[in-house]
């Protein structure tokens, strides 16, 4: 299958690398001047004895490749949409194209956006780019580590979910992707309303993310009170919007139910015994480097409350909080 993969960081190595491994045809589309960087990808299963697969020569590109069969899109949502509140109009300022000019000037086909979409960005990115996106919902998480290897996690009790959208025609490929996703080691099926699943858990889950943020790191968040009571407060306020949006992934309804100040410090220590690196990896993807798409995801949820009738104070002073924090470096 000919796969084009917009973005190279983390989530989209894992999955290109992993289906390049099998033996299908994936493109990296990058910024121009990533193009020719000749640096092999190498990527480390975590939760799998260190499963370690290396693609000693990506192919990079600045377009969508015209053969290609499918779009998997994984770029931070503050670089996702057209506009200038994620980043749009300062992309073109800056001379680069957004994700609506590249799937814009590429061949129509399926485009999977496996990045969180809040009801607006998504509609704003279809207008932009021209076409129907197909929401997607990833078992991944990951980071690049010090040494430039993406460390990964699947997550073996669930499945990267595709929604089966309202496209009939565009239902054969997007089964076959779900198919030689499985086929490399990562489950996944195609079924109806993933779009409205992961922005319900995208929501409910948003707050403990920020909070790592606000409080300058975990194990910092654990000794800033007035920041872990915000957060906590936001969770509650977030599960009460994510209900009116859609169902809640299992895992996290159960996470945001049994999280508290008397279970959330022991529950980091035990993980920093038994799992320090997962500590490392919250840090380094949900910490100050992915300040922007805090910001502009908060901002989003907190205009879905409004919407929606449900008030978000606590979420409001932890986007406060975040704002006010120094730059990250």
């Amino acid at each position: 299958m000919r796969i084009s993969i917009v973005g190279a960081g983390a989530l989209g190595r894992v999955y290109g690398v992993r289906l390049a491994a099998q033996g299908d045809d994936v493109t990296f589309v990058v910024r121009p001047e990533r193009v020719h960087d000749v640096r092999p990808f190498l990527i480390e299963q975590v939760n799998s004895a260190d499963r370690r697969d290396t693609l000693e020569r990506p192919r990079l590109a600045a377009d969508i490749p015209a053969d290609t069969e499918i779009v998997l899109v994984t770029v931070r949502f503050d670089q996702l949409a057209p506009g200038p509140d994620l980043g749009g109009d300062a992309a073109r300022a800056a001379g680069r194209r957004t994700v609506a000019d590249l799937l814009r000037g590429g061949p129509a086909v399926p485009a999977v956006v496996l990045t969180p979409l809040m009801p607006p960005q998504r509609a704003a990115l279809e207008d932009a780019a021209g076409r129907p996106i197909t929401p997607a919902m990833p078992s991944v998480s990951g980071y690049l580590d010090d040494r430039g290897v993406v460390r990964y996690w699947i997550v073996g009790f669930t499945s990267t979910l595709i929604d089966e959208g309202d496209a009939p025609a565009e239902r054969p490929l997007l089964d076959e992707l779900a198919r030689r996703l499985t086929s490399a080691d990562v489950a996944a099926r195609v079924e109806r309303g993933v779009g409205a699943q992961n922005l319900a858990t995208t929501i409910a889950f948003f707050p403990l993310i920020a909070a790592i943020d606000a409080g300058g790191g975990t194990r910092a968040l654990l000794e800033d009170e007035g920041v872990l009571g915000a957060a906590l407060e936001a969770t509650r306020e977030c599960a009460a919007l994510a209900d009116r949006l859609g169902d809640v992934a299992p895992w996290t309804r159960l996470l945001t139910r049994v999280i508290g100040p008397r279970t959330l410090r022991p529950g980091v220590a035990l993980v920093r015994l038994l799992a320090p690196e997962a500590l490392r990896f919250l840090d380094a993807h949900f910490g100050p480097k992915l300040r922007a798409q805090h910001l502009a995801m908060g901002a989003a949820i907190v205009a879905l409350g409004h919407e929606h009738g449900v008030s978000l104070p606590a979420l409001e002073g932890l986007m406060t909080a975040i704002g006010r924090r120094p730059e990250p470096r």
